[in-house]
């Protein structure tokens, strides 16, 4: 029986077993177009394990989640019981509340000033300590209660949280308020911005032409007054220096660079196979609990 989902590749060390999960922290990252999960040998504090895999024309949610029901139905192991688990969400559907104005029982309003909500989708709070805001997100309902039903100890986060986490906690000492960090996703980009007090700007833009990631990055420069040949801009996420993509950012921008992995955990030599910018909210899953 087909799942429906297309693996795009695997990276796994020998020490990796996945038929002793309690002593593996498992992250997953969700979008509707696909799925990646990431091992953490607890004990080792090293990351011994990488998948991904792709799905095209899911249609609607619905249909994800019974393909999902299906790939976990072939996957039984991925019930666990692991240590941990983070569950990430691509949704495009988020609104970030500065801690002081926001209010846990007036979530959904946050996020109807800037979004439309359905009768299908639940709203998720997360709480970001080094920023000292809120992303209120939506998930499909249907996908929350698969979640729900696998993983019975875990953490929702909406992937913009590690994201703003781990570059708040990396870049603290050596915030260059000209830097700009460009996060790439299949068909989407997110532009996280600091100063000296902290977050300056974050969003999210629809990205599905190579020269869409450029249109939003020089906007954004422009509405925040930077000065191309001044900023320094760190790529991270699904973007390759050999691509267009690469490219076009060093036609306009002069200082263009990778920014690297977190130094927190260890790497299986497997790991030397994946550039150190790919697949930076999932490997960044676990700075929450730092």
């Amino acid at each position: 029986m087909s799942t429906g989902f297309t693996p795009d590749f695997e990276y796994a060390d020998e020490t990796l077993n996945k038929q002793a999960q309690e002593k593996y922290v498992l992250s997953i990252q969700f979008a509707l177009d696909g799925f990646s999960l990431l091992f953490l040998d607890s004990e080792r504090k090293k990351f011994t394990g990488l998948e991904s895999y792709s799905l095209k024309n899911a249609e609607s949610d619905i249909r994800y989640c019974k393909l999902l029901d299906n790939f976990l139905e072939q996957n039984a192991w991925l019930k666990g019981p692991f240590k941990d688990v983070f569950v990430l969400y691509e949704s495009a559907k988020s609104t970030l509340v500065p801690e002081p104005l926001f209010d846990e029982t007036e979530k959904n309003l946050f996020l109807k000033f800037n979004h439309s909500v359905s009768s299908y989708e639940q709203v998720i709070s997360n709480y970001l300590k080094n920023t000292g805001a809120y992303q209120v997100f939506t998930m499909p309902d249907c996908l929350r209660f698969r979640i729900d039903k696998t993983f019975k100890r875990k953490k929702i986060l909406h992937h913009s949280v590690p994201l703003i986490e781990s570059l708040s906690i990396q870049h603290k000492n050596q915030r260059n308020e000209n830097t700009i960090f460009l996060h790439f996703r299949k068909q989407y980009i997110d532009i996280v911005i600091f100063n000296h007090e902290g977050l300056l700007f974050y969003n999210a833009f629809y990205t599905p032409k190579e020269e869409d990631a450029l249109y939003y990055l020089l906007f954004v420069m422009e509405q925040l007054r930077f000065n191309p040949e001044e900023a320094e801009l760190k790529l991270t996420g699904n973007i390759r220096k050999q691509s267009r993509q690469y490219e076009l950012m060093r036609s306009y921008v002069r200082n263009v660079s990778f920014d690297l992995r977190t130094e927190a955990f260890g790497y299986s030599y497997v790991f030397d196979k994946v550039p150190d910018h790919d697949h930076f909210t999932l490997f960044n899953s676990h700075i929450i609990q730092i």
